[in-house]
């Protein structure tokens, strides 16, 4: 039993839990085994600073068993399976306070026999997981869930919405005069240009979520939105194709760590089986941006000729210092790691540690370093699904570069264009939130990733059949609402089973590398000698959504033999008690 009382504490001290720990109320011969003053005061130097209750223990073991060779308390040691498995705020240090703990909560006594005066949290034991979770009222639980999620969700959307409009806006900075301006027209330059941001994006992902782990989100984020803003504001004042080249393959390195950074940060502070609804949210901000990039990069066309600029120097150097002033916002909003965070309270520190710890076996975020990054890159697991999202990513590419000659053929033009452009991604926020409701209360990801695939493929048929543009269009829609639901399901199905902190930050880099690959792959598949029916490309697009399909069953086939496996074994799958691959 672990009993917890409020800490009453000096006015230098800041608001904590004291712990007092004992194995049993009762033995067999009757007798209270608690914590007496002299084994609180033998250890209470190292217990009032532990970060941890595993260290806690560990004191509370020495101390008891000093006390017990002396004979002042039952020789029995502590009960087999006795384990602290959640973490509680202690007193921190302070070289200028004499106050004794004990003193400090009233001058309480405690001996071996008295009964220590608690007051103690409810308990709800997991069966499955011989875990022990405070009880908070279901109305609590919901009010800290709320909070939870408008603490770290909308500050990570937008700023994955703003690299995405930072990232996709020189498509119309090339139509507003950049092309002409930079003689573009050339041979390769503007393909270039595209296909350079592409290698700083997979170059940076693993080694900017290893720098995320020792630094925090908040600083670690904050920066990269600040570099790559000032990399873009760079790019309206660029004279020459060459340090465009450059320049886009800088605001690739540090947009590369982004994603990655919001989907592991997500994965610290939510149980597996909340991901999908959150990575979703942030990734479904970023659709949005993607939706209406076309038309604040239009508007902002229409500053050409102030103050003797063109108009796509005004896009790039108006959104750049834009990114780069929220950035310097976000430092005061992203969120810490969870065991680092000072706003939760503590009863709702205490819950939210031990549901961590009960659904993947620890609550602190690991640093990243050498052996669990070839650990994790050695799991042949990660790069089948390495190739699922490289292969997703390069599909939603192609759609993106497809869409434009379908508009087109319908006679659009300018702002009109740009909205019926649009128009697909806020149909596939429908579909991704549907989905990813589902996948959370059901608890099923791969087979979620499998039916947004099969939507893929009926669009990109219709794409392909269809008798006009009219019809073509709406097979736009269904393929772009499946793959940008894919692509946070298959995130999610990702976190959902790498269970150590720190192989969760590296296997999200890995992953949202290869769809930097796919990103490539994308930007090549529809060809402008296929015009205007793209046959080839269309069939390449279908090829690579049935190979997803095929991927994602063999996963599912492999994780659920695992797990009969270590049902009929009784054993315990990446060390976890009860843990079991999610499907």
């Amino acid at each position: 039993m672990v009993f917890l009382t409020p800490c009453l504490r000096d006015h230098r001290a800041e608001s904590g839990i004291r712990c007092v720990l004992s194995p049993s109320p009762r033995h067999s011969d009757g007798r209270m085994h608690t914590v007496t003053r002299e084994t609180w005061s033998r250890g209470r130097n190292q217990l009032q600073y532990s970060p941890t209750l595993s260290h806690c223990l560990e004191v509370y073991k020495s101390a008891m068993h000093a006390h017990s060779e002396r004979g002042r308390v039952p020789s029995q040691r502590l009960p087999a399976g006795l384990s602290l498995l959640f973490p509680i705020n202690f007193l921190p240090p302070d070289s200028t306070s004499t106050m004794d703990p004990l003193e400090a909560e009233g001058n309480v006594n405690i001996t071996a026999k008295e009964q220590i005066e608690t007051i103690h949290t409810e308990q709800l034991v997991d069966e499955a997981h011989k875990h022990e979770t405070p009880a908070l009222s279901k109305a609590q639980i919901r009010r800290f869930m709320v909070r939870l999620d408008l603490h770290v969700l909308p500050i990570l959307g937008i700023m994955y919405a703003v690299s995405i409009i930072d990232r996709i806006n020189i498509g119309s900075a090339k139509v507003l005069g950049m092309a002409d301006d930079l003689d573009l027209g050339k041979g390769t330059r503007y393909s270039i240009i595209l296909m350079l941001f592409f290698p700083g994006y997979v170059l940076s992902d693993v080694p900017s979520n290893w720098i995320l782990t020792k630094v925090q989100p908040r600083i670690w984020l904050s920066f990269l939105t600040v570099a790559w803003g000032a990399v873009l504001c760079g790019m309206g004042f660029v004279h020459n194709w060459q340090v465009m080249v450059f320049l886009r393959f800088l605001l690739g390195l540090f947009e590369g760590g982004v994603l990655p950074g919001i989907t592991f940060t997500i994965a610290c502070w939510y149980t597996r089986h909340e991901l999908h609804k959150r990575i979703s949210f942030a990734y479904g901000v970023g659709v949005v941006a993607s939706a209406l990039a076309g038309i604040l990069s239009y508007g902002l066309g229409q500053l050409d000729g102030t103050r003797g600029m063109r108009g796509w120097r005004w896009i790039f150097s108006i959104e750049g210092g834009a990114s780069m002033a929220f950035g310097l916002l976000a430092f005061l909003f992203v969120p810490k790691f969870p065991d680092r965070t000072k706003w939760i309270k503590p009863d709702q520190r205490v819950y939210l540690y031990s549901k961590l710890e009960k659904d993947r076996g620890e609550y602190k975020t690991g640093e990243v370093d050498m052996s669990s990054f070839l650990k994790t890159s050695k799991d042949w697991t990660l790069w089948v699904q390495g190739s699922i999202y490289c292969f997703n990513v390069g599909t939603a590419n192609a759609i993106g570069f497809f869409t434009p000659t379908i508009i087109s053929g319908l006679g659009y033009s300018g702002l009109d264009a740009s909205l019926r452009s649009g128009y697909p991604f806020f149909a596939a926020l429908g579909l991704l939130g549907i989905t990813s409701y589902l996948s959370d209360k059901y608890q099923r990801r791969a087979s979620i990733c499998i039916f947004n695939s099969i939507v893929m493929i009926v669009g990109f048929s219709i794409m392909r059949q269809g008798f006009s543009n009219h019809v073509r269009y709406f097979g736009i829609f269904l393929a772009t609402m499946g793959v940008h639901s894919n692509t946070p399901a298959l995130l999610a199905f990702n976190q959902s089973n790498v269970i150590d902190s720190a192989a969760r930050a590296v296997s999200a880099g890995i992953l949202i590398a290869c769809g930097a690959i796919g990103g490539i792959i994308g930007s090549l598949i529809f060809r402008g000698q296929d015009a205007p029916t793209y046959g080839p490309g269309i069939y390449t697009t279908i090829g690579l959504t049935v190979y997803m399909i095929f991927g994602l069953a063999f996963m599912v086939w492999t994780y659920h033999k695992r797990n009969k496996q270590a049902d009929r074994d009784g054993t315990d799958l990446e060390g976890v008690p009860g843990f079991r691959y999610a499907l």
